[in-house]
């Protein structure tokens, strides 16, 4: 069978998905084995023939302490792994079991699969972006591209809906929301900001969508309505298709129980919902505004508004947009598959598309106050957040002490000054000769490049040395080289199903 050309992959929080482009040039959802468009993003792992179930029907295993969910939560945390069966797996090879399964299964359809384009989160950090092409390897897949999920979105947008102009994307998927302002212009797309939070979306709507449903059957049975977690994940979807619901219907009723203390028959609103989660969706709109007020505009500056992602089904979310706005945002319906869709887009590089670094780099270093000429260490940024990339900065400092030998660069993430609000991602060492003055100049420069991958070189005048690297982590969720070829082939020879 031939190889399948074009590919994108949304890696989603909740479900999944993979699209192609056809040879008309229009991009199509590739449905898995089982017919369906979404694949849920849960991993079951069988006990009895050691099978590995991707999907619903991993969703639908029964036992939640072999069951993994919403890992893509994880992959920024070096330290998180999932212990079954007295072995450890990271974030990265849970998210390899789910792409085999798409590779695998929609191979069926449009032929062998090896090249993708596979979409992240706008503020995904260097780790999570990391461990999302390392999954992709463990999966047999080459990566070529990661692109962020709104870039994605709106350039699906683009290939279907008469807009150009200056649009903002509004992103609220199962586990975050990225807020993005862009320009398109005929066949170019230029990013000009990406804001967001990593952890908002429509999984922290199921949560509270669970206490409401707990505190009414409280009322009315005067029992706890889980006790473990099998039943709690059982109530869990049951919230959330009643939350599917409510964006259609104004009320429902919902039967709810358990083994012990019976069941009870529940009244939800879609006011006592939207209600409920009213503060959460006020900080999307702060976080809106928050990303106008950096592009110095305001909401009339903007042309378009569209919706991707499942959660903006919600009719509140589009209530509040069109309040904040005064226009109607755009929908292009399937708001949960225009990501995967984009992206397959975004592989056939039928648009210029300019994407911008969504994270501050900079370095730590002793800044003197010109105010009060009091010293202190502060985060130096060497590259500010929203600059268009590929690209590469630099800036020099001066050594403060005599005789270094020995200069160690600090390599951070994050927009803040101080240092306690900033992440260490990376250290450069780099030894110099003795009996050296203070006052040395030394130039720290970052590369970003279109996967915004992260390289950091120190460079010392007075000696000539230099030393360059690429940003490394550590701990027991981050696999090494080494790791990636050894389990690449492990995963081969597990069932995966």
């Amino acid at each position: 069978m031939a190889q399948a050309r074009y590919v994108g992959i949304d890696l989603g929080t909740s479900t999944s998905a993979l699209a192609h482009v056809r040879p008309d040039g229009n991009p199509e959802i590739v449905p898995n084995a089982d017919g369906e468009r979404l694949t849920p993003s849960v991993v079951f792992f069988d006990k009895f023939e050691g099978i590995k179930l991707v999907g619903t029907a991993a969703r639908d295993g029964g036992d939640p302490d072999r069951t993994v969910h919403h890992i893509k939560k994880h992959m920024d945390d070096p330290s998180y792994t999932v212990e079954i069966d007295d072995q450890k797996w990271t974030p990265t090879e849970i998210s390899a079991m789910i792409l085999s399964k798409l590779r695998r299964d929609c191979a069926q359809i449009v032929g062998d699969i090896r090249d993708v384009v596979i979409t992240v989160p706008a503020n995904f950090n260097e780790l999570a972006r990391k461990s999302t092409v390392t999954a992709g390897r463990l999966a047999g897949l080459n990566v070529t591209r990661i692109v962020n999920e709104p870039t994605a979105a709106a350039l699906y947008y683009a290939h279907t809906k008469d807009i150009s102009g200056r649009v903002m994307v509004y992103d609220l998927g199962g586990g975050t929301l990225d807020i993005t302002i862009l320009e398109i212009d005929g066949d170019n797309i230029d990013i000009l900001l990406s804001e967001g939070a990593r952890h908002l979306g429509g999984s922290d709507f199921d949560e509270i969508l669970l206490e409401i449903l707990a505190e009414e059957y409280r009322k009315k049975n005067k029992a706890e309505l889980f006790n473990d977690e099998r039943q709690r994940r059982r109530v869990l979807s049951i919230g959330e298709e009643a939350k599917k619901m409510l964006s259609k219907l104004q009320k429902i009723s919902e039967t709810i129980g358990n083994d012990t203390d019976g069941i009870a028959r529940v009244d939800l609103s879609r006011d006592l919902f939207e209600t409920a989660i009213s503060r959460l969706l006020t900080r999307t709109v702060m976080l809106v505004e928050q990303a106008l007020d950096s592009l110095n505009l305001s909401s009339a500056d903007i042309d378009h508004i569209v919706l991707v992602g499942g959660s903006t089904r919600i009719p509140k979310v589009r209530e509040l947009l069109e309040k904040h706005f005064g226009k109607s945002p755009i929908s292009c319906g399937n708001v949960d598959e225009c990501v995967a869709l984009g992206a397959a887009l975004f592989a056939q590089r039928a648009r210029r598309v300019s994407e911008v670094c969504n994270h501050s780099y900079g370095t730590l270093a002793i800044i003197e106050d010109a105010m009060t000429g009091e010293a202190r260490i502060q985060n130096s940024i060497v590259i500010p957040k929203n600059t268009p990339i590929p690209c590469s900065m630099s800036q020099t400092y001066i050594t403060s002490e005599d005789n270094e030998e020995l200069i160690e660069v600090e390599i951070t993430q994050g927009e803040d000054l101080d240092p306690r609000y900033v992440d260490i991602i990376g250290k450069i060492s780099l030894e110099v000769p003795p009996g050296r003055k203070a006052g040395c100049e030394v130039t720290v420069t970052y590369s970003y490049d279109e996967n915004q991958r992260v390289r950091a070189q120190v460079y010392d005048a007075e000696s000539g040395l230099k030393k360059d690297v690429a940003i490394e982590y550590r701990g027991e969720g981050v696999l090494s080289d080494d790791d990636v070829e050894r389990k690449s082939a492990y995963l081969k020879q597990i069932k995966i199903a």
